[in-house]
């Protein structure tokens, strides 16, 4: 075998399991309307959405935003 080739015998069948096993299953929870940020507040947030702004961690739990 060459180096760093990996065997794979367990991936014999890949294109049937491909056929029958789900590339992914997403759950997405409902996003409620509400009023967006101006533009201003979106840029500097990340965000038009107050729902989806949510705190950064960069390292050690200092907050970042």
């Amino acid at each position: 075998m060459m180096k760093g080739v990996l065997k794979m015998d367990f991936c014999k069948n890949l294109e049937m399991a491909q056929d029958i096993l789900p590339l992914a299953i997403a759950t997405v929870p409902m996003q409620p309307w509400e009023t967006p940020y101006d533009a201003a507040t979106a840029l500097k947030q990340g965000t038009i959405f107050p729902c989806l702004d949510k705190p950064f961690y960069v390292t050690g739990g200092e907050k970042h935003a």
